[in-house]
């Protein structure tokens, strides 16, 4: 147990930057936890808004009342320069410019130049102001060509954009999620966390169990490759154990949930893709990376995977070629699952247990590829013979 001993110093020397990231990755996670299970209402965004109508017919005052519907009007200003002082100080958002001689060129089927518009800063708001006047000025020419209509039964009709239905907004009951709820919001996020902190944590600890003089001692002590790379298994399945449990306890403690029914098959999720992630570092660790590099290929595994497979962005929300990818590697099968105990898709224990399933398989694929890189790297050592 030599070689037990001497890998737990080494992480005991890195215990005080593993509580570190632990605890604020753990805040971090239970922020987007908290984030995500606030729900707020839908409402409207009003512009502040200026028209300053220079052609007064019927036309132009029926633009200027749909561009009012659902905004505040504000009276036009004294000048060009108030104007500019108002948009840069957001005191206005919009201004339309409606010139004399508006109708007429409606009416003759012009569509450029039509209005002088201003503003400052990009929205969805200004965007769909945008689209409105675009809407009326080609809804307007439809019913000039398409129709015969006179101007005045054109008006009328385009009157007819500022007309809304009323809609009726079904809510759930309870405005904030259960507990049970918070709990799989927060396991859905854990795949991140246990990534950042696994890898950044254990991987420096086994390059250094790695290292050349350490190596070579070992070679010419009575240890053999075989209970040396056991005892590396199983001092890293210990550490990623210890903080796989930490997370889980943790979970149930500040969410005040108890394990109980398919919540058990949550925590069996998160178990396997936490040894997943123990795994994924011994591989890292057999090439022996810089700490710079270790730390690049941790965000680049942790934020593309997380990415990829659902962890940030809801599953329901990516592509076809997207989730296509997102197949091959194990955050996605572990989302499936949490997305199944949550109601998102149907549940299905066949399928769930396949997806764990498919989990362990790249821990058991991972495992093997680090004993052969191991056993290359010591039939390739330099061994010195006694004279």
């Amino acid at each position: 147990m030599q070689v037990s001993k001497a890998f737990l110093k080494i992480l005991k020397s890195k215990f005080p930057s593993a509580v570190i990231y632990i605890v604020l990755f753990f805040l971090v996670g239970m922020m987007m936890t908290r984030t995500e299970a606030t729900e707020s209402a839908w409402e409207k965004t009003q512009l502040k808004l200026v028209v300053e109508d220079l052609d007064d017919t019927a036309e132009s005052r029926a633009l200027a009342e749909i561009l009012g519907k659902g905004n505040k009007v504000i009276p036009p200003l004294a000048s060009e320069d108030d104007l500019t002082d108002a948009l840069y100080y957001t005191t206005v958002d919009y201004a339309v410019t409606i010139p004399a001689g508006f109708a007429e060129r409606l009416a003759a089927g012009e569509t450029d130049g039509l209005l002088e518009t201003r503003h400052i800063h990009e929205s969805y708001a200004t965007a769909n102001m945008k689209m409105l006047i675009d809407k009326f000025v080609t809804t307007y020419g439809a019913y000039m060509e398409l129709t015969g209509s006179s101007q005045k039964s054109a008006t009328q009709a385009v009157r007819t954009l500022s007309d809304e239905t009323n809609v009726v907004m079904l809510q759930k009951e309870e405005s904030t999620k259960s507990s049970s709820d918070l709990l799989l919001i927060f396991f859905r996020y854990m795949p991140y966390i246990l990534l950042c902190v696994i890898l950044n944590m254990l991987c420096p600890a086994l390059i250094v169990m790695s290292k050349k003089d350490i190596r070579f001692r070992t070679d010419c002590s009575g240890i053999r490759p075989s209970s040396y790379t056991m005892q590396i298994f199983t001092s890293s399945a210990l550490y990623v154990g210890a903080i796989w449990l930490i997370f889980v306890i943790a979970g149930s403690a500040l969410n005040g949930v108890m394990y109980t029914g398919k919540l058990w098959l949550v925590v069996l999720n998160s178990l396997v893709f936490s040894l997943f992630s123990g795994v994924l570092a011994l591989f890292i660790a057999e090439f022996a990376p810089s700490e710079t590099v270790v730390n690049l290929m941790t965000q680049l595994c942790a934020l593309g995977m997380c990415f990829l497979c659902g962890v940030f962005v809801d599953q329901a929300l990516l592509g076809s070629g997207v989730l296509g990818v997102a197949q091959f590697l194990p955050a996605y099968w572990y989302v499936r699952v949490i997305r199944m105990v949550n109601g998102d898709i149907p549940f299905n224990a066949g399928e769930a247990a396949l997806a764990i399933g498919i989990q362990a398989g790249f821990v058991v694929v991972l495992i093997l590829l680090s004993v052969l890189v191991r056993r290359a790297h010591y039939s390739s050592a330099p061994r010195k013979r006694m004279a």
